[in-house]
């Protein structure tokens, strides 16, 4: 979708929103609020309804109420409790998510804009949902050299594909690992996915993550475990015993 339609459909969205009966608020959300990066034209809708609780139900339930576009809805389907996706006949991803001003404590979101509040205190009550949940970066460590460990064993077996399954694993572990330990003023990854946007945050282990997983053997798994130690060995919460046991069985299963 072109930049001045996207803005459109958001504009007309928040209008909605502004008038519609039992509606108390929008938040826009990622490329959609334009707040630390500006949508381009790979960009979904992603967004947030805030509503009373008599109108949840039919706002999660159907599509009618979007505003007008020259393409149809193709699929509208329920996907959380609380959201829905909807596709156009031209491709567009739209996603959402209604919640009531009791369920908002449930949500998470990144970027936001705050497009309207007919409540007039949405910017106090979502401050408390932006921070991602709390995860233990040892676990974290651990369940990475456990996904290199089985991944290595999968891959010398010649299983490859279930082998790229475990590295994708560990991989989006080290992600997390490498959010945890980023040096201030890191150009901002995205807090809820650890995926998104590191080719922007960290290029260098963008491309070193890329080159490995577009392997699925024992070597790509052993070098995904050197990186590992690069990027956070020498914290304290470290696992270095497992590290070494897992480098080391990797070396072997590599020949």
């Amino acid at each position: 979708m072109l930049r001045d339609e996207f803005e459109g459909f958001s504009d007309r969205l928040a209008g909605w929103a502004a008038a519609a009966d039992g509606v108390l608020g929008l938040l826009l959300l990622g490329s959609t609020a334009a707040t630390t990066h500006p949508p381009d034209d790979w960009s979904d809708h992603d967004f947030f309804v805030i509503v009373e609780p008599r109108v949840a139900a039919a706002l999660r339930a159907s599509s009618a109420w979007l505003p007008a576009r020259s393409a149809t809805v193709v699929l509208h389907e329920r996907d959380t409790a609380h959201g829905a996706w909807v596709v156009y006949g031209d491709g567009h991803l739209l996603e959402y998510a209604v919640f009531t001003l009791e369920e908002l404590s449930a949500s998470r979101s990144g970027a936001h804009r705050i497009a309207v509040d007919r409540v007039g205190d949405l910017d106090a009550r979502i401050r408390p949902t932006l921070e991602p949940p709390h995860r233990d970066p040892r676990t974290i460590a651990t369940g990475l050299h456990r996904s290199l460990l089985v991944g290595g064993g999968r891959a010398a077996r010649g299983e490859r594909l279930v082998a790229r399954r475990h590295l994708v694993d560990a991989a989006g572990a080290l992600l997390a690992l490498a959010s945890m330990v980023a040096e201030p003023g890191r150009p901002l990854g995205d807090p809820q996915d650890p995926w998104r946007r590191v080719e922007r945050s960290d290029p260098s282990l963008a491309a070193a993550l890329d080159r490995i997983l577009a392997r699925s053997d024992a070597a790509a798994a052993l070098e995904l475990a050197q990186l590992a130690e690069r990027v956070a060995g020498t914290r304290s919460w470290w696992p270095a015993g497992l590290a070494a046991a897992v480098a080391a069985r990797l070396s072997a299963m590599r020949g």
